[in-house]
C-alpha cells in the first residue's frame, strides 16, 4: 500500500540503531561469518572456517603486523598482545603474491627475499599506498630500539622496496630517484588489485535462495543488464581515484565490464584508465542515455553511482511491532549479506518481474534500495513497498519508456520515482537492501550545489510545480523534501500538470517552495 517515507521505511534511523550496527560489524570482523551468512571460500562450501577470505582484510593487514610487534617486542624482552588466534593465523596462510603490497610486474628481486641493508626481512604488506608505482612494492619491517624506544611501543615499520630491492622509507627518496613527482595516478593499477583483494562477498547461489519460486523463475543472467556507471570529473583527486577504482573492482569481481557514462570534459581522463567510457552528457542527460542504450541492447538498464563502496542485503523477520526498540533488535538478529552490484541488480529484476500483477494496476518497472546506509528502522515496516522514494545512487529499471526530466539538475530521481509509480502503478524498493554510498563529495553533482541551497531551491520547485499532492517539505532538513503519495492516486488534472514543462514557472515558484503547511504530518 501507498505509504510516506517516514518512520519505520523512511529517512533518518535511530542513533541506537548505528551504534548496535558498528558493534556488530566490530565484534564479526574479528571471526568468521556464520553459516547462515554465506561466504565464498576457495574450497567453494562457502563457510567461514577460519580461512583467509573468511576475515576483512584490513584485519588480516592489522594481524599482520601485530604479529611482527609482537616478534620484535619478544626479541627486546617486553610482552605485547597481538590479534586472536584464528586471525592471525589466517593473515600468515596468504599468499604473498595475494598481499596488496606485491609489486605489480616481475621485478629483479623476488618479494620473498626482500631484505634492508642490515639483512633485516621486509615481509609483503596486505595494504598499499595509493601512490606506489606497480613495479614497487610494499612491506613491513621490524625496527631496531633507540633511546627513545618504550617498553612494548613501536616494533614495525612500513617501508617501499624498488624491483632491484632497495628498500625507501620515505615517498621523497623514492620521488627523488625518479626524478619526479608520485601522484594517485602512479598508483592506479596497484589501488585496483587492492580492491580486487579487499573483496569479500555472500555466495550468489545461497543469497538467489531467498527469492521466491516465482522469483527465482524470472532471475535474469548478468549478461541480460546493461551496467552503467554515471559520473563525472572525479578523477582528479586522490579519493575520487580510489572511489572509481572500488566501484570498478566490484563488477570486475563478477566478471562484468561497465560502461562509465560522463560529460564530454572528463572523457579522456576517464579513458586513460582503461575504463570503457562513453560521453553521456551533464547528469540527466546521462541517465537518459543509459536508458536509451540499454533500450537499444534490449536489456534491462542498471545506474550505479561512482562512490559506493558496500551492497548489503539483511534477511530476517520484521519486527513484532513499529517501535524503535523491536526494530533495532529485528535488524541486530538479521542475517546481513554482502553483495556484488551484479548480484545485487539481478535480485532486484527477480523481484520486478516477479511483482508483476501481484495488485490491481500494478505493474512496477523501477527497483531500487532503501535510502540510508542502515537499514534498522526499516524491520518496523514491510520488506517491500510500492509508493515510496527510490534512490538515484542504485536503481533498475526494466521495459519502461519514461525518461528523466532534463530541467532537472538536482532531485532528478524523486521526479523519476514519481513518474514510475504515476504510470506503472507503483515501484519496488527493497528496504532490506543497502548500498555504502558517500554523499556531498566532490565532483558530479555536488558541482552544481551552492552554500545559499538556490539550484536546490529550484529543483524543489519542479517537483511541487509537477506534484504538488504528492511531495511536501521535509520538516526538519533544509532543502529536501518528503514523497508521500496520494493514497486516492492523481486525477486527470494533476497528470496534466505533471506534463506541463515550465521552468519560468518553476524559478518564480522557488522562494515559496518549502513553505510548510502548520497542518503537514510529521515525517
Amino acid at each position: 500500500h501507498p505509504s510516506p517515507d517516514t518512520s519505520p521505511g523512511g529517512f533518518g534511523a535511530p542513533p541506537v540503531a548505528a551504534m548496535m550496527q558498528k558493534k556488530r560489524l566490530a565484534a564479526n570482523a574479528l571471526k568468521p561469518t556464520s553459516s547462515a551468512a554465506r561466504v565464498k571460500t576457495k574450497g567453494g562450501s562457502g563457510k567461514g572456517r577460519g580461512r583467509p577470505e573468511a576475515f576483512a582484510r584490513r584485519n588480516l593487514r592489522q594481524a599482520m603486523v601485530l604479529r611482527l610487534r609482537q616478534q620484535e617486542q619478544q626479541r627486546r624482552g617486553n610482552k605485547v598482545s597481538a590479534s586472536g588466534k584464528q586471525v592471525t593465523a589466517a593473515a600468515e596462510e596468504v599468499p604473498i603474491k595475494d598481499r596488496a603490497g606485491y609489486p605489480l610486474v616481475p621485478t629483479k628481486v623476488d618479494p620473498a627475499n626482500w631484505r634492508t641493508k642490515e639483512g633485516k626481512p621486509v615481509f609483503v604488506d596486505m595494504a598499499r599506498v595509493p601512490w606506489l608505482p606497480d613495479d614497487f612494492g610494499q612491506g613491513v619491517k621490524m625496527t631496531n630500539p633507540i633511546s627513545r624506544s618504550r617498553d612494548g611501543a613501536g616494533g614495525t615499520y612500513t617501508v617501499w622496496v624498488s624491483s632491484e630491492g632497495k628498500v625507501y622509507y620515505h615517498r621523497k627518496s623514492i620521488e627523488a630517484e625518479l626524478g619526479r613527482m608520485l601522484t594517485f595516478r602512479d598508483g592506479w593499477n596497484g589501488q585496483m588489485r587492492l580492491q580486487r583483494l579487499s573483496g569479500r562477498q555472500t555466495d550468489e547461489k545461497a543469497f538467489f535462495r531467498l527469492l521466491s519460486p516465482k522469483e527465482r523463475k524470472c532471475l535474469p543472467k548478468a549478461d541480460e543488464l546493461h551496467f552503467c556507471v554515471v559520473s563525472a570529473r572525479r578523477t582528479d583527486t586522490q579519493e575520487g581515484l580510489a572511489d572509481i577504482a572500488l566501484t570498478q573492482a566490484n563488477f570486475e569481481m563478477a566478471g562484468v565490464t561497465p560502461t562509465w557514462y560522463v560529460d564530454a570534459g572528463s572523457f579522456k581522463a576517464y579513458k586513460d584508465l582503461g575504463l570503457k567510457v562513453v560521453v553521456g552528457g551533464k547528469l540527466t542527460e546521462a541517465r537518459n542515455k543509459c536508458l536509451r542504450d540499454a533500450a537499444g541492447m534490449r536489456k534491462a538498464c542498471v545506474q550505479v553511482s561512482d562512490d559506493i563502496s558496500r551492497y548489503e542485503y539483511y534477511d530476517g523477520e520484521q519486527a513484532e511491532n513499529g517501535s524503535d526498540d523491536a526494530a533495532n533488535r529485528a535488524f541486530a538478529a538479521a542475517t546481513c549479506h554482502v553483495l556484488t552490484p551484479v548480484s545485487a541488480a539481478r535480485f532486484l529484476l527477480a523481484k520486478l518481474r516477479g511483482a508483476q500483477g501481484e495488485l490491481p494496476g500494478y505493474a512496477p518497472q523501477l527497483a531500487g534500495v532503501y535510502p540510508l546506509g542502515s537499514c534498522s528502522r526499516a524491520f518496523g515496516g514491510a520488506a517491500v513497498t510500492t509508493a515510496n522514494f527510490v534512490l538515484g545512487d542504485f536503481f533498475v529499471v526494466d521495459r519502461s519508456p519514461l525518461r528523466f526530466d532534463e530541467e532537472m539538475t538536482l532531485k532528478e530521481d524523486y521526479d523519476y520515482t514519481a513518474q514510475h509509480i504515476a504510470r506503472h502503478g507503483g515501484i519496488l524498493r527493497c528496504n532490506r537492501m543497502t548500498v555504502s554510498a558517500k554523499h556531498h563529495a566532490p565532483g558530479g553533482a555536488e558541482s552544481l550545489r551552492d552554500k545559499k541551497g538556490l539550484e536546490e531551491q529550484r529543483n524543489i520547485a519542479i517537483l511541487l510545480r509537477k506534484w504538488p499532492k504528492a511531495f511536501r517539505a521535509h520538516p526538519k532538513r533544509k532543502n529536501e523534501v518528503v514523497l508521500q503519495w496520494p493514497r486516492g492516486g492523481l486525477d486527470a488534472e494533476d497528470r496534466r500538470q505533471a506534463k506541463r514543462p515550465s521552468a519560468e514557472a518553476a524559478s518564480h515558484a522557488a522562494p515559496h517552495a518549502l513553505k510548510r503547511p502548520a497542518s503537514a504530518a510529521r515525517a
